[in-house]
């Protein structure tokens, strides 16, 4: 069933993304009167075709649902009579077919900007952005951050949810500066923090800028240390733990909460513990022999026993939501923000100085869609945002046989005042598609290395 779901909006979010990028180059192509002979969401053996008249354009479904096309009236693909050869896409001016061919990546992004859009009049759940803990050692303790500051704005940029600015602080992560931090403090009210940044290491992108990089994690409830199961015949059942019972401490020392229970437990060497249980209303002292086990190289106490498996967030959740002017605002910010992580990426993948392993792949991309799809509607159109955003900028790249390559010929031909010879051009195609390939072949690679995860 994983597998089903993950297909089916896998296939949805190609056909919608492919469709609009090939509308973009229809739309713009007709609106400059070139002829398009046919417009297919597809590949393949045609499933389904209409046509107003053999003159008019011919859309169709192919049988193929990974990708679409757009063809066009052309003297390099076929004949064209005299009386049509003003529309065809060969014999109009270079900025109209640089604009024609710009305008499918454009569709993408303005695609992105769109859902973007739709995304802040809808509003998302968010975790108010109050720090829980900060890190010992970290930019933040070096910084002043203190358990229960609320972030009210970074760089005059207003917070309102702890990941609600995550992309530019992704992008200022990547670069050596300083951040200015205006936070609310319970005892003394407003106060602003800097926090200096050290270049990171270019080989990490992880978008949880504020706990990774600054230190600071967000303020989250912690289960109470209550026994919700048992390892059958584990230490703690032979020892007559029972599900429900509370501990309040290990060997008389006050534990917390599970968290607290946990690591007093695992990082504990004795192999008798007593532990203080309350059991309706009674407080026993019940002894416990532990067990241990080696994990990764390091011995851990373990007694068997099972904690909270959910806890309340609804105190923790705010919804952000913007106004038709600041989402739209939004939406353009996000989207341009994106592009340039993305172009910035890229680049330091191509030059070696960032992990190839974020190149993903059909089925990663595909396991990304079921995952969002499976966590609501904003999460699934923040996924097709993103992806809308890779494939404008990928399709910009330099590479022959993609919409950057054609722009790359028609610079040249604008350079030497004469279209590219066709030998060169189909050189090109040829590195194109060997590079294409090579990317392909990386990027079914991480998929693999994924699964076998």
């Amino acid at each position: 069933m994983d597998f089903l779901n993950n297909a089916l909006f896998f296939l949805v979010a190609v056909a919608v993304l492919v469709s609009f990028h090939e509308f973009g180059h229809f739309i713009v192509a007709r609106w400059l009167d070139v002829r398009v002979l046919k417009f297919s969401v597809g590949f393949g053996k045609t499933i389904w075709s209409w046509q107003k008249d053999h003159t008019a354009t011919e859309y169709a479904i192919g049988a193929i649902p990974l990708g679409g096309y757009v063809r066009m009236l052309d003297e390099r693909e076929g004949e064209v009579s005299a009386a049509e050869r003003d529309q065809a896409f060969n014999c109009k001016p270079l900025l109209t077919r640089s604009l024609i061919v710009l305008a499918g990546p454009a569709a993408n992004l303005v695609l992105a900007v769109l859902i973007y859009w739709s995304i802040g009049l809808m509003g998302t759940e968010d975790l108010k952005p109050v720090i829980g803990a900060v890190t010992p050692g970290s930019i933040a303790e070096q910084s002043g951050f203190e358990p229960g500051d609320k972030i009210v704005s970074v760089d005059n940029r207003p917070v309102r949810g702890w990941s609600e600015q995550r992309l530019y602080l992704l992008g200022r992560a990547a670069t050596s500066g300083e951040l200015s931090f205006l936070i609310d403090r319970p005892s003394v009210g407003l106060k602003t923090l800097r926090v200096a940044l050290g270049q990171e290491n270019d080989r990490n992108f992880n978008p949880a800028v504020l706990s990774s990089v600054i230190g600071i994690s967000p303020e989250l409830p912690v289960p109470e240390a209550k026994v919700t199961g048992l390892v059958e015949s584990g230490p703690a059942e032979r020892a007559g733990i029972l599900e429900d019972d509370r501990i309040l401490a290990i060997d008389s020392i006050a534990v917390t909460d599970w968290e607290d229970l946990v690591r007093k437990i695992g990082t504990g060497t004795g192999e008798k513990i007593t532990l203080s249980v309350e059991r309706d209303g009674t407080i026993i002292a019940i002894p416990v022999i532990a067990d241990f086990k080696l994990i990764e190289g390091t011995t851990i106490r373990r007694i068997g026993i099972y904690g909270p498996t959910s806890i309340d967030l609804s105190e923790h959740i705010t919804r952000v939501r913007y106004g038709p002017l600041e989402a739209a605002v939004r939406g353009v910010e996000t989207t341009w923000m994106m592009s340039t992580l993305t172009v910035r990426l890229f680049g330091k993948m191509l030059t070696g100085s960032a992990s190839r392993e974020h190149l993903s792949g059909p089925v990663s991309i595909a396991r990304f869609a079921g995952q969002s799809a499976s966590l609501g509607l904003t999460q699934f159109l923040a996924f097709l945002a993103v992806l809308s955003v890779s494939l404008g900028i990928i399709n910009l790249l330099p590479i022959p046989v993609l919409d950057g390559g054609h722009l790359v010929y028609f610079a040249a031909e604008a350079v030497s005042g004469r279209p590219i010879p066709e030998r060169v051009m189909l050189w090109g195609q040829q590195f194109g598609i060997a590079f294409i390939v090579l990317l392909m072949g990386l990027a079914f690679y991480n998929d693999f290395l994924s699964l076998l995860q």
